[in-house]
């Protein structure tokens, strides 16, 4: 397997007023190189990002459809 440029993030706690509503549990792509914490979405979103998490080794989660366009 080769390694791609993105990893897996996953929606970020959020708290208070203003903030946009995403889906629980949704996979976004997160450009490299990522340090595992908390990180920016190529579609924007802020995430929990895993350095570890390849984007092309977990098909199963529901994904953001902008980070699947940007990301392949």
């Amino acid at each position: 397997m080769t390694a791609s440029l993105f990893v897996i993030g996953t929606d970020a706690p959020r708290s208070g007023a203003g903030h946009h509503v995403v889906f629980p549990g949704m996979a976004h792509a997160v450009a490299r190189p990522v340090v595992d914490g908390l990180d920016a979405s190529v579609c924007g979103v802020l995430v929990t990002a895993a350095a570890g998490a390849d984007w092309s080794d977990d098909r199963d989660a529901p994904r953001c459809a902008e980070c699947s366009r940007i990301a392949g």
